[in-house]
């Protein structure tokens, strides 16, 4: 697959500010990781993803001021679930549709390496906010047996982050698409994602469990585990020429809706 470096591109951009969501729909074939699934294993169209997972922060005082600040580092790991798809409408039903995600079938996704510095500390409840630079997050697909256990795991493709934004509610994480499983992944009518250069922006809500308070580890480190749901647009990107032509960043990367906090 081509990967553009976007990178450079970041600042420019005037959509992601507005908050417009410009997501692609696509669709699934979910038939190339569940191959004893006896529909065509074909999804609806998808709008987004909803999302559901676990994941913790570490943050190091860097600069040894006995406290966390802005600059400090930052190191995200978290592991999550693909929990339904949505529509323009609302979340897609009926089997044909979504082709019974969490019972046919499971994805889920994994991270260890998200890193990154702190941009701002709340100082009214110690909330931290990160900027995060780099890391990889695998998406992963199997059928689900009647046991109820996900055999024969199989990629499905690789988020590289280069970069993100967000406010004490939200997050948006950019990253490149690589290694989409070929036959699997689609933008209407049939465009196979593993010929394309594909970007993606990930708007999750950022508000914190009550109990996911900021811990003092007493060695310079800081940690914070939460408990967070959300949602996941796709979106094909232009060739970055013609992005800075235009002068707008980022265009063709979406907006997801904001998603509530678990309770």
């Amino acid at each position: 697959m081509k990967i553009k470096a976007l990178t450079g591109l970041l600042a420019a951009s005037t959509i992601f500010a507005s908050g417009a969501a410009m997501a692609d729909p696509f669709y699934l074939n979910v038939g190339t990781f569940t191959p004893n699934y006896f529909q065509d294993g074909v999804t609806s169209n998808i709008a987004q993803l909803g999302v559901n997972w676990a994941a913790t922060s570490t943050f190091t005082d860097d600069d040894g001021t006995l406290g966390l600040s802005i600059g400090d580092s930052v190191l995200d790991i978290g592991r999550g679930t693909v929990s339904s798809f949505l529509g323009g409408a609302g979340a897609i039903t009926g089997g044909n549709n979504h082709e019974g995600i969490g019972n046919n079938y499971s994805i889920w996704f994994e991270y260890n390496d998200l890193a990154g510095t702190i941009a701002a500390v709340n100082p009214g409840n110690g909330n931290v906010l990160a900027n995060y630079t780099s890391g990889t997050i695998k998406v992963y697909g199997s059928e689900i047996d009647g046991d109820g256990n996900t055999p024969n795991a199989i990629e499905l493709l690789t988020l590289n982050v280069f970069g993100s934004d967000a406010d004490f509610a939200n997050a948006i994480i950019y990253a490149t698409v690589s290694d989409p499983l070929p036959g699997t992944w689609f933008f209407p009518p049939a465009t196979d994602w593993s010929g394309l250069t594909v970007a993606i922006n990930m708007r999750l809500d950022t508000n914190l469990d009550p109990d996911a308070a900021v811990t003092d580890n007493g060695d310079g480190t800081y940690s914070r585990s939460s408990t967070l749901d959300g949602s996941v647009v796709f979106n094909r990107v232009p060739e970055p020429g013609v992005l800075a032509l235009l002068g707008i960043g980022l265009v063709g990367l979406g907006a997801a809706r904001r998603a509530k906090k678990i309770a």
